[in-house]
């Protein structure tokens, strides 16, 4: 397992659908959180710009913000292998915070591990990019329940 930042194969337009509703939630539009896409094997990629208002100092993120990024990273992995029609809503997520999360970005990579009718566990990886560097700030596993839209 290589712990070396490198961003998924996305494909344009995948899930686009999913996309769409995470970018529709008002907590992603509070903190800035952007889609960057989805890839067919489960995978996700979300960033977030750092900029002081979500910092405890101006500078580290406060790692409350850190876990909403990982939140939606391994949910919507796993979320974006489900049917047309379906969503996933967060069960748990244990985040293991490694580095301070300081830089221009954060990029939180999800994996879906396991997806089942009644529940799907998902791994994230969270990056502080800066400078043209990464840096591994935090990892966390998420849990899910799909569901399907309208019941």
């Amino acid at each position: 397992m290589s712990l070396a930042f490198r961003l998924p194969d996305l494909q344009p337009g995948l899930r686009a659908d999913l996309a769409q509703a995470l970018h529709a939630m008002p907590v992603s539009r509070l903190v800035g959180l952007r889609v960057l896409g989805f890839a067919p094997e489960g995978l996700s990629a979300v960033e977030l710009p750092i900029v002081p208002a979500i910092t405890f100092d101006g500078r580290v993120v406060q790692g409350g913000v850190v876990g909403l990024l990982a939140d939606y990273a391994g949910v919507s992995a796993a979320a974006s292998t489900l049917p047309a029609g379906w969503a996933a809503s967060t069960t748990g997520y244990e985040v293991h915070n490694l580095a301070p999360a300081a830089g221009e970005r954060l990029i939180a990579v999800g994996e879906a591990v396991r997806v089942g009718k009644s529940h799907a566990v998902s791994t994230a990886r969270v990056w502080a990019l800066a400078g043209g560097q990464a840096m591994l700030v935090a990892m966390a596993t998420t849990t899910c329940r799909p569901f399907e839209l309208g019941r």
